[in-house]
């Protein structure tokens, strides 16, 4: 039967079961600190119980076995039978695993109904949990076993032959059919390929291969020992299961890739459809000024119309935007639903005690920003919980709870997405990271004497730096924390520490939204001959200041004073070492930017125009480049840097210290 299912209903089924299978290990989480919630249990309950019905419908038979079990332990957990502990929920948490290890096997193309030694496993547990009998259950086999025993009887005593009798035990081998299926005749015992083959083939019988099963050797040699089969028939048969893997193996590389694919609400399926034909109209309204204008009649009328028909398409192009920018949109939840569980494992592996809370995790955002960001988030995290938190008898002795606390939120601030990390742990000692790169051969210790403890306390990003004092299965090798710096820095974004001994630690990682747009609003500013985008996001103002104005202060360099503040002057064509028409602020234009709470004025030549720009990435050559998000193709055909804001003050800042 499953070969004749639809495949590709069969594929929307396993994707939308492992998205509620992902979405489980925090609702276990919530229910181990919960146990009295009834709304939990009866969410999860519903989550096995409609994958039990629909794994029926698509005849995945060791799935509907498994979740059934798995739903009566939630049943009797529901119906307080059950008290829920933390042995309970190791057991629901490895057999959620199971359960989405059968759904890669079937999205694999394993359609065999066979569990593992691990899923048998995990059923074992469930049925231990649930109380099950000393005594091993009655399996069909087993009845199917006793009725053949009783059919031998009757066939010695010639009953058999009678045709109520004879119907009767047709009967029974049908029913034998639809419990065990066509391939479990052999009494429920599953015939290996090389057995099948070799029935096939007329060499031995079913039953030769049943006995042969019962032996604590390979089959082949068995049947070879009994005289079943010669060492030959066995050779052709290993030969012939060889063909068949390598078949499967050629099928299972053809199978088509299954691509990225997202859940998008009809209504916005609907606003798309209506903004098309829209554009549609507008086009019309093209043609008919094409008309007009060929005529060369009433230009000034025609002008008018032109405008208009380009203000209307502009608008719509801008909608048209915004519209496919939020349905690439999804909830942070996509990540923050896996941590508990993570935390979780891994603090029951380390022996700590972690108090795990996080928030935020409806904020919406671009997909391909989620896809950056997971693998550095869960770095964080688990080098808080490895690092960070200490062990309960430490903590103990330090005066602290000794259950730690890891906590992560995200917000949305001026055009950015942070994402905060924060333990309650033993934090950094810049002292210790200063001699441990020195012993690393990182720095040198006249370095060291310098420098100050923000700078060293970024050491934990080196590449191969690690203060574990011994390597484990969870961490110590120096691996992690250089990846988080290196993925942030490819979606633009920082990271920002702030800690002290003893006093726990947090991490921040800001990442410019705006990065993952198709279009950002921008104004086109003029260096020399070069063309420059800035997001009119963190445009506050743009002026001409007086001679008077500007002045140079110590550790700020040259500042511009507007209304008794004084912020410091960014010259872009020092930035990019371009020649520019104007060097002096009084001479240009100076634009008052904002981002991360800090303010300072960049000096360009002039503002040229407000525009709509398309963000394409510049590639690998401009990763590393600060202060640049991307490029935009301007109205006239060039280029133009759209520049970050933020990476422009920082580099500004690290400049000034530089030369204090």
């Amino acid at each position: 039967m499953l070969e004749e299912i639809d495949r590709e209903i069969l594929l929307e089924f396993i994707k939308e079961t492992q998205e509620e299978l992902g979405a489980l290990d925090a609702k276990f989480i919530d229910l181990e600190k919960s146990p009295d919630d009834s709304d939990v249990i009866n969410a999860i309950f519903r989550t096995i119980h409609s994958i039990k019905g629909s794994a029926a419908f698509f005849n995945l038979d060791h799935i509907r076995t498994f979740a059934h079990e798995f739903e009566n332990l939630l049943d009797n957990l529901r119906k307080g039978k059950k008290s829920v502990t933390p042995k309970i929920i190791d057991i629901l948490l490895h057999g959620k695993d199971c359960l989405e290890a059968m759904f890669e096997r079937v999205d694999d193309g394993d359609m065999s109904n066979d569990l593992t030694q691990k899923d048998k496993d995990a059923l074992a547990a469930v049925e231990e949990a649930m109380g099950a009998e000393e005594e091993e259950k009655l399996k069909p086999q087993d009845v199917f076993l006793k009725i053949d025993t009783a059919i031998s009887a009757l066939e010695e005593e010639k009953l058999t032959e009678k045709p109520a009798v004879s119907a009767l035990v047709s009967l029974i081998d049908e029913l034998r059919e639809v419990i065990l299926g066509p391939t479990d005749a052999t009494g429920g015992v599953p015939i290996p390929k090389m057995g099948e083959i070799l029935v096939e083939t007329g060499v031995v019988s079913k039953d030769d291969i049943a006995g042969a099963l019962g032996e604590q050797k390979k089959v082949g040699e068995i049947l070879i020992e009994q005289g079943k089969a010669t060492e030959d028939d066995i050779k052709g048969a290993v030969k012939a299961q060889r063909e068949q893997e390598a078949d499967l193996a050629v099928a299972k590389e053809k199978k088509a890739p299954s691509g990225k694919t997202m859940r998008i609400e009809e209504e916005k399926i609907d606003g798309f459809m209506d903004l098309v034909g829209e554009l549609i109209i507008n086009s019309e309204v093209f043609n008919y000024l094409e008309k007009k204008l060929e005529s060369g009649h009433e230009i000034d009328k025609l002008v008018m119309e032109f405008k208009n028909a380009n203000m209307d398409f502009n608008e719509l192009t801008f909608e048209l935007q915004r519209g496919l920018a939020e349905v690439r949109k999804v909830a942070l939840k996509g990540i923050f639903q896996k941590l508990p569980r993570m935390v979780r494992d891994l603090s029951a592996q380390i022996n700590k005690q972690i108090d795990f809370t996080m928030s935020g995790d409806d904020l919406l955002v671009d997909k391909s920003l989620i896809e950056q960001l997971e693998s550095p988030i869960v770095h964080i995290i688990r080098n808080s919980v490895d690092h960070g938190v200490e062990l309960p008898e430490d903590r103990t002795k330090s005066g602290k709870d000794p259950v730690g606390k890891v906590e992560v939120t995200a917000e949305e601030i001026m055009g950015d997405l942070v994402i905060q990390i924060i333990d309650d742990g033993k934090g950094l000692d810049a002292e210790k990271l200063k001699a441990k790169a020195i012993e690393k051969g990182l720095i040198t210790p006249a370095i060291a004497e310098t420098m100050p403890n923000s700078e060293a306390n970024r050491l934990i990003f080196a590449p191969g730096f690690s203060t574990a004092q011994k390597v484990t299965d969870v961490s110590g090798r120096g691996v992690g924390m250089d990846v988080v710096m290196t993925m942030v820095k490819e979606a633009k974004g920082r990271v920002d520490i702030d800690t002290a001994p003893g006093k726990g630690m947090r991490l921040t990682i800001s990442v410019p939204m705006s990065s993952t747009l198709i279009t950002i609003s921008g104004l086109v500013v003029a260096v020399g001959e070069e063309h420059y985008i800035i997001p009119i996001e963190w445009v506050m103002e743009s002026l001409r200041p007086m001679r008077e104005q500007v002045t140079t202060v110590t550790r700020k360099g040259e500042v511009v004073e507007i209304r008794d503040s004084l912020y410091p002057i960014m010259r872009l064509h020092d930035i990019f070492n371009v020649p520019a028409k104007y060097t002096d602020p009084w001479d240009g234009v100076v634009m008052v930017i904002e981002k991360e709470g800090q303010r300072c004025c960049l000096l360009v030549d002039e503002i040229i125009d407000e525009t709509q720009a398309v963000l394409k990435d510049l590639g690998e050559a401009f990763t590393g480049v600060g202060g640049v998000l991307g490029g935009a193709i301007l109205g006239d055909g060039n280029i133009g840097l759209v520049l970050d804001v933020g990476g422009l003050m920082r580099s500004h800042a690290e400049l000034m210290e530089g030369k204090v």
